[in-house]
């Protein structure tokens, strides 16, 4: 499976917490949480502040959670994060485990942006760039 490393892409930030790792482009960020963490809205607080930072409320971005390792979700916490960014424009989930890529399914219930799943970083990535272009 691609991660971060495999972009040819200059990022504008990048910062690893406890929580994980997170890349900033110019137009997308990308997250590879830890193994075993459980994700709330509360443990993304550190990584909130940084997007706040580099997107603001006017920069619009794609976010890409390129899941590699195993970890759990407190979906509600997504619902108050996406109310933090009216700039957020997309999301996208990268898995390659079926199940995993199933569960994503049901976070579309929490999400009011386009959503879409994949099994490829880099095809994630072409595809939040383009939302991007069609944006600007």
């Amino acid at each position: 499976m691609n991660t971060i490393a495999d972009l040819k892409q200059q990022p504008v930030a990048e910062h690893k917490l406890d929580l994980g790792r997170f890349v900033f482009y110019k137009n997308i960020s990308i997250s590879e949480v830890s193994e075993g963490t459980h994700v709330t809205f509360e443990k993304m607080a550190d990584m909130l502040r940084i997007a706040e930072n580099v997107y603001g409320n006017d920069t619009p971005f794609v976010y890409i959670s390129n899941r590699i390792h195993s970890y759990s979700i407190d979906p509600l916490g997504y619902y108050e994060a996406i109310k933090l960014f009216p700039n957020l424009k997309a999301y996208a989930i990268v898995s390659q485990n079926n199940r995993r890529r199933t569960l994503a399914v049901l976070e579309k219930l929490f999400m009011k942006k386009p959503i879409r799943v994949f099994d490829d970083l880099e095809k994630a990535y072409e595809w939040a760039a383009q939302i991007i272009e069609r944006t600007a």
